[in-house]
């Protein structure tokens, strides 16, 4: 799961023979791939049920097929960002393969109008593609400077690196040209990666209290960060209230579902994860949490869950995928308990993202293996940006006594 997918822009059962046609052989190519190919009887069988939204391009007025792009630059983006809004909230890759189809011609467009060259730059931050997408950036807010969707962007593409004084200036300038909500959530979720989350948190759930305009999908993502700020800060309860919050605006969204089975199983409540994620596991960073809770309560399909993940993970680095490097190497460390392949993952996750969650794994990772130098980038990283997060500094004691040595 991507972390950066938690900022939403600020703008605002269809079968599919193609498209159908395309995750046949995705699913072919994963399951069979040193086996004859299987060909179905017939065009009715049904190979995998996607939601809804993925296929239809609602709220769209005239939008193509996924898999086409319109003729002007209006419908283009347009239909290129509802699939991006699916892939938020889905957590699915397909979503922004088909948001870039939809930009059809302006995909390679240089010059590129602002518009494109912000969409450009999501499709390529959900693909880990930093670089790309700020080079993007900077190009959009050359032409205009006054581009919310730029500034909010840009804040969460710093802020993942780990580069927090970077987010926050950006969030700064956010803030004059959006809803106010959606810049206490900006400035909040780059406070709390400080000595002075309290401020932050309290002004987020100040915020959340004010009448707003902001749209069911970022007053979720407002709750979902004052949740992890509360959960980090060892806040149980209010934690577990925001959480709850989130998820009565956007059942389907999987990083608040994520983060809330994650204080789940740091409480050891196993039983209630498997209740909060039922059986939709379709994306990676719910079958995630779903394994683990099914491996604590010894559940009858935990094998089958764990063989499932194995398989998609061995699958995406076989395609030098490296979109979910953090939740590779939290199941080859919690479930498969291979440390040296765990400590890679956890290794080369961290020289690209570096959040919270990021710190957490390459930690563990290293304490297991008794590896401080290892576990150094993480520890500096904490010195640096002195967060309020016991877990992290409990952790950090195992190598240097104390993160703020």
């Amino acid at each position: 799961m991507n972390p950066a997918n938690r900022y939403r822009m600020i703008t605002s059962g269809t079968r599919c023979n193609i498209a159908a046609a395309w995750i046949a052989a995705a699913v072919l190519l994963a399951s069979f791939a040193d086996a004859a190919p299987r060909v179905p009887v017939s065009g009715d069988v049904v190979l995998e049920r996607l939601p809804p939204a993925f296929l239809a391009a609602k709220k769209v007025q005239g939008a193509p097929s996924p898999l086409t792009s319109s003729s002007n630059l209006e419908g283009a983006l347009a239909t290129a960002r509802h699939y991006i809004e699916v892939g938020q909230t889905y957590s699915d890759p397909r979503a922004y393969g088909y948001a870039q189809a939809a930009l059809g011609k302006w995909w390679d467009a240089d010059p590129a109008p602002a518009p494109v060259l912000v969409m450009r730059a999501r499709i390529l931050q959900f693909r880990h593609e930093f670089k790309s997408a700020l080079a993007n950036l900077e190009a959009a807010l050359k032409s205009d400077q006054f581009d919310p969707d730029a500034w909010l962007l840009l804040a969460s593409i710093e802020q993942v690196q780990g580069n927090v004084a970077a987010a926050r200036a950006a969030c700064l300038k956010l803030i004059p040209m959006a809803d106010l909500l959606v810049g206490a959530t900006c400035v909040a979720s780059t406070t709390a990666l400080s000595a002075h989350a309290a401020p932050g948190e309290k002004l987020l759930a100040e915020t959340l209290q004010k009448a707003t305009t902001a749209s069911a999908s970022e007053l979720t993502w407002a709750w979902t960060t004052l949740a992890e700020i509360r959960a980090r800060r060892g806040e149980i309860v209010d934690a577990e209230s925001a959480f709850k919050s989130a998820i009565a605006l956007e059942p389907d969204d999987v990083y608040s579902r994520a983060a809330y089975a994650d204080l789940l199983l740091d409480q050891n409540r196993p039983r209630e994860v498997r209740v909060l994620l039922g059986d939709t596991q379709q994306a990676d960073a719910l079958l995630l949490r779903a394994a683990l809770a099914a491996q604590r309560n010894g559940d009858p399909d935990a094998a089958a869950l764990r063989d499932n993940l194995a398989d998609r993970f061995a699958e995406a680095r076989e395609r030098s995928d490296q979109t979910h490097l953090r939740e590779q190497a939290r199941f080859t460390f919690e479930v498969m308990h291979d440390v040296p392949l765990a400590m890679d993952l956890a290794k080369r996750n961290f020289a690209i993202q570096r959040e919270p969650a990021d710190a957490r794994v390459l930690l563990e990772v290293a304490a297991a293996a008794d590896d401080a130098v290892a576990a150094k980038p993480a520890l500096d990283w904490l010195r640096s940006t002195a967060i309020e997060a016991p877990h992290l500094q409990t952790l950090a004691t195992k190598f240097s006594g104390s993160v703020r040595e």
